[in-house]
């Protein structure tokens, strides 16, 4: 491709690149996949990914991206033909393949050539190939030279009749290959991209339509057919494919300057763009965007681009080679070069003219004016700015404070407004519908996160010397985009440490009386107003004395307090920066590095980890995320002048004691009696360090706290009530505070902090331990 680019093909490139990366995220899971279960139709939608990377990348002129991809494709056209046996090996290679491909589009993404990957490509070509040889018993190499477009020539002169370009490269349809699994996740995005891309081509051709003489607008409509045609040729809607590539071929047609059998395609080009919009509203039906009298359509459309002069050229006996190099070096009409040169007669060319023009004439009288009958089209979603959906967002959280100000504001209190309080009423409902439908414009599914880690588990078991078996469970769970982003780096960490560290050698694994084979279960659910992310495994478990004996070692605790910790807070410090307990250091892990992250990234995002082993039963470690970063139902309550919002999620009742249910254990500590069960008591005003009304425990409330499967009661001085609650974070020279999780802005404009369940039960523990060891 020359070095010299325009926005035309800068757009086509960026295009190819997205929807190419999209492909090989969707696929490499199936590539694992297909070593474990070989079915047809796994084959074939990994067959098809080749296929139509290499068709873009040879019609952009990417030969090594094009002769990697075929040469992947011929290895996989033996194997789901029978012809020869799929082995790990196999699947290693295609993954490396893809590999190979993600490198390539990077560098064609910044430099928009490919050729800086021609060693790599050399080399992976060459191990595709020797993978063929071997698997046919040494035979011969399977034929793996790029399907490159033919060159670009220079655009003739508007009277030159007798110079075209070379004809499109063939396009082959594989009409062979079972359809590709559509998941309803996949039928929407191609719906969602191919209505916007058949929306921006029609408006193209309209213009283009208007104004003949303005061909500017041609590179932009054939990159929206392009990239339709693309996508189609993907998900095997073949039919459509069809279509787009005939259109395709007259703008090409246009594009280079070539005499058609009209003058301006345009109405014919939307009458089939209307086709196509008929046949992607019924995919997002679930149908199967087929195009009825499809035929006809292609003979239509072929009538508007009859033959080229060096075709004609090539049937009255002239050498391809030599009309293939006039056209390259063209300065002037194709024939008058072949007769300088002596490559054709006088009477070839003269006949090839007259055919040309008897053609034109045939292809105008049988041309028919078309009439559009233009679906709607189905557009059910549009694509939104991220930065805007955050702004709406934040904007909603200062509408419901700007809410609490009005329905809460000191100035009313003791006034009888009953119009007012049912207007305040409806407006907090309208608020609260309003914020939870903006929060789930940023949920997405986490199983595009899940299945990214297929690749990484198989990678690492392959290099580990393991076999593994992943469960992804929950792939449905919804998650704030911007919590998927924050996981991603730990969840790779901790399935690194589970593999190489959790999960043993087969043989060690017989030995013990498990299957040689390890599972390792990655899960996503809600629980308790959270969205939990479970990654388990039924490895040996972590070994409670060697992270003793390194805490030790490292200065994290005092040899006297290790016999009366519990195995919570042990296990736990795994996260300590550098903490780690393996033997050697491999490529794998064992730096003690990566759980660090684990903790840090969590952190960000108010986070928690909670860890439980068993020794030779495994390990499971959960990643507690808040369902929303932003605002939640809260119970102001208060101690003293001090108010604290308490989530509402966590409280299961509140009741005033009396002595009768108060116990005072040896150790000093003090429990309620809350039916048949006592729970520990947290006085709120000794955490604040604040002057409460009254510091006996029948003259306050006690508010029954839940965490996970404990309970506790918190004490305060009286509850003030219940509001929706904006979550403003702490300040950067505050940092992270012990049982708060940040503040919030109250009606009448003071500030207060929202407690944190979860860090107030841990401060019951250490409170605990601490008495035991005094």
């Amino acid at each position: 491709m020359s070095m010299e680019i325009d926005n035309d093909q800068i757009e086509i490139i960026q295009e190819f690149v997205t929807e190419s990366q999209d492909m090989i995220e969707q696929l490499e899971p199936q590539i694992i996949e297909l070593g474990q279960n070989s079915d047809p139709e796994t084959m074939n939608a990994i067959f098809r990914l080749f296929h139509s990377m290499k068709g873009s990348a040879g019609f952009l002129e990417f030969d090594h991206i094009t002769r990697v991809a075929h040469a992947a494709e011929n290895l996989l056209d033996l194997i789901r033909n029978g012809e020869i046996d799929l082995v790990p090996d196999h699947v290693s290679l295609l993954c490396s393949a893809c590999d190979f491909a993600k490198d390539a589009l990077e560098q064609v993404d910044s430099n928009y050539t490919d050729k800086m990957m021609a060693p790599a490509a050399d080399e992976m070509s060459e191990r595709l190939h020797q993978a063929i040889e071997v698997a046919k018993g040494g035979g011969a190499t399977i034929a793996a030279e790029p399907e490159v477009a033919a060159p670009a020539t220079e655009k003739p002169t508007a009277s030159e009749a007798t110079a075209p370009e070379p004809p499109v490269e063939e396009f082959s349809f594989p009409d062979e290959l079972p359809k590709l699994e559509i998941t309803d996740e996949m039928r929407l995005s191609f719906v969602q991209e191919g209505n916007e891309l058949l929306q921006n081509a029609e408006q193209g051709l309209l213009a283009w339509g208007e104004n003949p003489g303005d061909t500017d607008s041609i590179g932009d409509i054939f990159r929206q057919i392009h990239s339709f045609k693309g996508n189609c040729g993907f998900f095997g809607f073949s039919q459509m494919e069809k279509l787009g590539h005939q259109m395709e071929s007259i703008l090409d047609r246009v594009k280079s300057g070539s005499k058609l059998a009209i003058d301006n395609p345009a109405d014919q080009l939307l009458a089939a763009l209307d086709f196509l919009q008929q046949a992607t509203n019924d995919v997002s039906d679930g149908k199967e965007g087929l195009i009825d009298n499809l035929e006809e359509h292609l003979h239509n459309l072929q009538l508007l681009v009859p033959p080229l002069l060096g075709e004609i050229l090539v049937e009255e006996g002239v050498k391809p080679e030599a009309v293939a190099k006039a056209v390259e070096t063209q300065k002037k009409p194709v024939g008058e070069i072949l007769l300088e040169k002596g490559d054709a007669s006088p009477g070839q060319v003269d006949n090839a003219l007259k055919k040309q023009a008897a053609n034109l004439k045939k292809a105008k009288a049988e041309s028919k004016p078309v009439i559009r009958t233009k679906p709607p089209a189905k557009r059910q979603d549009i694509r939104v700015d991220l930065g805007k959906l955050d702004s709406l967002i934040n904007l909603i959280g200062e509408m419901v404070i700007a809410e609490n100000m009005l329905i809460h504001n000191p100035d009313l209190k003791g006034l009888e407004l009953e119009n007012f309080n049912k207007a305040g009423q409806h407006m907090s409902k309208l608020v609260r519908e309003l914020q939870e439908m903006a929060m789930t414009i940023r949920m997405i599914p986490v199983s595009g996160l899940f299945r990214r880690m297929i690749r990484l588990v198989h990678d690492i078991s392959v290099k580990a010397g393991k076999k593994v078996e992943l469960e992804l469970i929950g792939e449905e769970t919804e998650i704030d985009k911007t919590v998927i982003e924050t996981i991603t780096d730990p969840l790779v960490h901790l399935l690194r440490n589970s593999l190489d560290h959790g999960l043993e050698p087969p043989d060690e694994r017989v030995a013990a009386g498990k299957s040689e084979k390890g599972t390792v279960r990655l899960q996503a659910r809600h629980e308790e107003g959270e969205v939990w992310v479970t990654v388990e495994d039924d490895g040996r478990g972590l070994n409670r004395e060697k992270i003793l004996e390194k805490a030790i070692n490292k200065g994290l605790i005092e040899p006297e307090e290790a016999a009366e910790m519990k195995d919570r807070a042990i296990f736990n410090m795994i996260f300590a920066p550098g903490f780690s307990t393996a033997a050697q250091v491999t490529d794998i892990s064992g730096r003690g590095v990566g759980m660090d992250v684990v903790k840090r990234n969590l952190e960000k995002i108010k986070g928690k980890i909670d860890v439980s082993s068993a020794a030779g039963g495994g390990t499971r470690i959960d990643l507690r995320i808040p369902l929303t970063l932003a605002i939640i139902d809260g119970m102001v309550v208060r101690v003293g002048t001090t108010t604290c919002i308490v989530p509402t999620l966590s409280i299961l009742e509140a009741f005033r004691p009396v002595l009768e249910q108060i116990t005072n254990t040896p150790d000093k500590q003090e429990l309620a009696k809350v039916r048949d069960s006592f729970f520990p008591i947290i006085r709120l005003h000794e955490m604040l360090e604040k002057e409460p009304d009254s510091k006996n425990l029948d003259e306050g409330i006690l508010i029954v706290l839940e965490y996970q499967d404990t309970h506790f009661c918190l004490l305060v001085d009286e509850i003030l009530g219940q509001q929706q609650t904006v979550i403003k974070g702490l300040s950067d020279y505050i940092g992270n505070v012990s049982g708060v999780s940040g503040c919030t802005i109250l009606g009448d404009g003071g500030v207060s902090l929202i407690l944190d369940v979860g860090g107030l039960m841990e401060s019951i523990e250490n409170k605990a331990t601490k008495l035991i060891q005094a």
